[in-house]
């Protein structure tokens, strides 16, 4: 009689010792010790394998419009910090230009609050290496460029970073994934203010 016994995990068919007729062979004991011997090696080989497969708990890469609104928060933070350092070197400029480098700072709050920046940092933290490198948000921003000598030619490298910076906004937005109407929203206001920026400090120049 044939029974099914579980040997390290797996299903192993066991034959009863039975009643032979005279000259039949029976299996030795080595012969049984080394079936089981088998079987357990298979079992522990098929726990292995399945520990090394990749599992549910493994983390998500990050939301792709999450990461857009990281980077461009980036970018946008970067030319606030061009204001700042156009208002240390020419602190008469201060009035005008630490208004216009307060919107951008606001902007990057809008762009990247903190609830979502906990969240970019909790996906991104659980991603290996590879994935670091493949899903991230794009370069650090480039260190705050030397102030010009002089403020008009300040005030006119400001208006063509704010220029270069409305258009890559726009470039986003087009590109941008999915289809969130608030960041589209979002992305269109920033750009404008951007040109308007430009605009502004092209006239008074």
């Amino acid at each position: 009689m044939v029974t099914t016994i579980a040997v390290g995990g797996l299903p192993v068919a066991w034959d009863h010792p039975r009643v032979t007729p005279p000259g039949e062979i029976l299996p030795g004991r080595r012969q049984v010790l080394r079936t089981v011997a088998v079987a357990a090696a298979a079992a522990a080989t098929t726990t292995v394998l399945a520990g090394c497969l990749p599992g549910d708990d493994e983390p998500e890469p990050p939301d792709p419009e999450l990461l857009l609104r990281a980077r461009v928060a980036d970018e946008v933070r970067a030319l606030a910090g061009r204001y700042a350092a156009t208002v240390e070197r020419f602190p008469e400029a201060r009035a005008e230009l630490a208004t216009l480098g307060a919107e951008h700072e606001e902007h990057a709050r809008a762009l990247l609050p903190r609830h979502a920046a906990r969240a970019l940092a909790s996906a991104t933290a659980g991603a290996t290496a590879t994935e670091s490198r493949s899903t991230s948000p794009g370069p650090a921003p480039s260190p705050t460029p030397a102030v010009p000598s002089t403020l008009p030619a300040a005030r006119a490298e400001l208006a063509e970073a704010e220029r270069a910076a409305s258009r890559r906004r726009l470039g986003q937005l087009r590109r941008m994934p999915g289809g969130s109407p608030e960041l589209a929203r979002l992305l269109a206001s920033v750009a404008a203010c951007e040109a308007a920026h430009a605009a502004l400090l092209s006239a008074d120049a």
